[in-house]
């Protein structure tokens, strides 16, 4: 037995952690125990460049128009894992760089003086300085120009947070941002102003902040007013820059259906709109309690996360999954998830909704091993009813297929050109190919000659052979069959 592979990894994971939850309710957990491997594996996890590319894609995409996927609690990850406490702390496993090459563009940053410096907090848990965070964001833009950030800086709530370390964190997000900070002057002119033209100047960050940030702010007779603040450090006030709804919820079917009401209520109403798809660790009654003292509930944000990151039933898809398949087409903008790591296929879809067309022309399935003649039948219009807003597939195989395994083959254009795709599945896999993805996914262009009329496709990895036409009837579009015994 391989002990490193990730089902090993998992049960190792699943046996320190249950020990750790059956004490949850004295929050004495350690963690360095938390889960780290996706309860889905998904092959795709990095997007650093994904703004960038869109651009060249969709030259005049706005960030009003855009789906961008956040983070909650951005910082927590720096919390000491061997601190007590700390597996309630954290909502993140990965550092803010990681975060954001996989593909985050909106950071919520919780932070408090302590001594005299400023440090990331989560409740009474300190993590690292904030200047670290903002060294990495600062990193992150030199090394990928093309992308956006919105940082919403927040004070901490019931931490004491002195004047001159409040006047000391505008400073170093001046010194770290600098001239890479957008100058406003109005949310109107973010929403609306081209990504490309914000990032062909060098704005690569919106800092938003907290109405904490400003709450008795006077610093040698000057008070930092939302006005003052925005003048000199161009940082500005989140309640007037964004719609920010935090649901106290642990009950991930209220969690959603409050999101769904949220954003048909206040998307594109002319500020940011912020979802956020986070359950939040509470107490209700007895019956909560008795939960967590036998284990069968937990105050780790990590298990209520996995309640949306987790297929509640063999053959059956995550909840959050399910939700976003049912309502790719509200006017989702930024989208805040605790865990990123733990859910790499939303991540890849929230990315993918913003590209091109993704047109499925064929689409075959091959059921059982593929060591065995297996014979092809078509899913095309199955496949294509999976392809939210015409930019991203998004399959959970299990649900949508109702099988254990077998061989996907897909022919499919993506800015007037053809590709073809060989994906083999079992009843876990998630399937999720766009514009920006679809290469790494190991795509193969289809190449059709000048003055060809038809030819054959053989996509390999035992997919199915493919043949396309022109078919003059059609103004010469290309179609695409293959030999059925059916």
């Amino acid at each position: 037995m391989d002990f490193t592979s990730r089902y090993c990894r998992r049960r190792v994971e699943g046996t320190l952690t249950c020990p750790s939850a059956s004490i949850a309710i004295n929050c004495c957990q350690l963690a360095c125990c938390i889960p780290t491997i996706p309860a889905i594996d998904f092959p795709i996890s990095l997007h650093p460049d994904w703004m960038g590319t869109l651009v060249q894609s969709v030259p005049e995409v706005t960030l009003g128009n855009m789906v961008i996927p956040g983070t909650h609690d951005s910082g927590s990850f720096s919390i000491e894992p061997y601190k007590l406490f700390s597996a309630v702390g954290r909502t993140q496993n990965v550092s803010v760089l990681e975060q954001l090459h996989r593909g985050t563009r909106y950071l919520d940053l919780r932070i408090a003086g302590a001594g005299d410096d400023v440090f990331i907090f989560h409740g009474c848990l300190k993590g690292c300085k904030f200047e670290r965070i903002l060294d990495d964001v600062h990193l992150f833009c030199q090394d990928f120009p093309g992308e956006f950030l919105v940082i919403n800086i927040v004070a901490e709530y019931g931490r004491s947070f002195e004047p001159k370390l409040k006047k000391k964190t505008l400073e170093i997000i001046k010194a770290s941002l600098g001239e890479k900070m957008f100058k406003g002057p109005t949310v109107d002119k973010l929403l609306e102003t081209p990504l490309k033209d914000l990032t062909n100047s060098g704005t690569q960050v919106c800092v938003i902040l907290h109405p904490r940030m400003y709450n008795d702010f006077m610093v040698d007779g000057v008070e930092y007013t939302d006005s003052y603040i925005s003048k000199e450090y161009n940082c500005f006030h989140a309640d007037k820059w964004m719609q920010d709804k935090w649901y106290n919820t642990h009950n991930p079917k209220q969690l959603l259906e409050w999101n769904l009401e949220e954003v048909k209520a206040q998307g594109k109403q002319g500020k940011l709109l912020n979802n956020q798809f986070v359950l939040t660790p509470g107490v209700g009654h007895l019956g909560d309690i008795l939960k967590l003292l036998f284990g069968w509930s937990s105050l780790q944000p990590v298990y209520l996360a996995n309640d949306l990151y987790k297929p509640l039933k063999r053959h059956g898809a995550p909840l959050l999954h399910d939700f976003f398949a049912q309502h790719p087409d509200e006017n989702w903008n930024l989208v805040s998830l605790d865990y990123v790591d733990l859910t790499p296929a939303m991540v890849s879809l929230l990315v993918g909704l913003n590209f091109s067309s993704f047109d499925i022309m064929l689409a075959t399935v091959q059921y059982g091993n593929p060591n065995f003649y297996r014979p092809s039948m078509s899913v095309t219009s199955k496949v294509q009813s999976h392809v939210m807003r015409g930019k991203a597939l998004f399959l959970n195989v299990g649900k949508d297929f109702g099988s254990n395994f077998g061989t996907l083959t897909l022919a499919y254009r993506v800015m007037g050109k053809f590709y073809s795709i060989v994906i083999h599945f079992d009843g876990s896999s998630v399937i999720v190919l766009n514009e920006y993805n679809h290469m790494q996914a190991g795509s193969k262009e289809i190449v059709i000659e000048d003055g060809a009329e038809e030819g054959s496709i053989n996509p390999g990895g035992g997919g199915t052979i493919m043949t396309w036409s022109k078919e003059e009837e059609n103004g010469g579009e290309i179609e695409f069959d293959f030999d059925s015994p059916f």
